[in-house]
């Protein structure tokens, strides 16, 4: 139950997408004439989210059968900025501004660039979901890079502007079936949670004294 849940939650952010991107494929072919330009960069877009979900599905294979992560060398900046263009798909849909805050001369980490995107993307889709319908949409996501412990420790934090996590929920958030929404199975934090730490690091909540939520994902620099 609790891997077919983890699977579906997974593998239903590319394929969300990939719907996202037929949709305006076909009222760019019903202009008159068609944006033959933007159509064929809707389906390099198509194919890229196709060929994300196979490589989710590789992923996810590997990290339940309990294989190790692959061990590349990243810079966490890249790994950020190469999943912008879904998380602003999912943002812009909403109309949720998204803010970028990159560090400068961070430490390289270690990890799976596909897994550690995976727990960006539910962590800004929480918090668009956060913000559905509500004032916080101008002020937005802010996805921040830096460090902590002297640069032993490199953060990627995402902070929405809803209204947090209600109090009960605080010290469980990140176990699995635990949501904050009324239609969410509480998966993807609960992965994510996992992920984090199969990477040697730590994914925690802090709550922000404006009212809002802050995730942060802490992870070893290299040695």
């Amino acid at each position: 139950m609790e891997m077919a849940a983890g699977l579906a939650h997974e593998i239903n952010q590319p394929l969300s997408a990939i719907t996202t991107y037929s949709q305006t494929g076909e009222r760019l072919l019903a202009q008159n004439p068609p944006n033959m330009d933007s159509l064929e960069e809707i389906c390099t877009k198509i194919s890229d989210q196709a060929i994300r979900a196979g490589q989710i599905m590789q992923s996810l294979r590997s990290f339940v059968s309990k294989q190790d992560a692959r061990e590349d060398r990243l810079n966490i900046n890249e790994v950020v900025a190469n999943i912008l263009g879904l998380i602003e798909a999912d943002t812009g849909s909403e109309g949720v501004a998204l803010t970028i805050d990159y560090a400068e001369d961070l430490p390289p980490i270690i990890g799976d660039s596909i897994q550690l995107q995976q727990v960006l993307m539910n962590l800004t889709r929480h918090a668009t979901d956060a913000m559905r319908g509500g004032l916080g949409k101008e002020a937005g996501i802010v996805i921040r890079t830096g460090t902590e412990k002297k640069g032993q420790v490199v953060r990627v934090s995402v902070t929405d502007h809803g209204p947090g996590v209600p109090q009960q929920l605080v010290d469980n958030i990140f176990y699995l079936f635990v949501t904050t929404k009324k239609e969410g199975l509480g998966v993807g934090l609960a992965v994510s949670h996992t992920i984090v730490q199969a990477h040697g690091g730590e994914l925690r909540y802090k709550p922000n004294p404006a009212g809002d939520a802050i995730f942060e994902i802490l992870l070893p620099a290299e040695k």
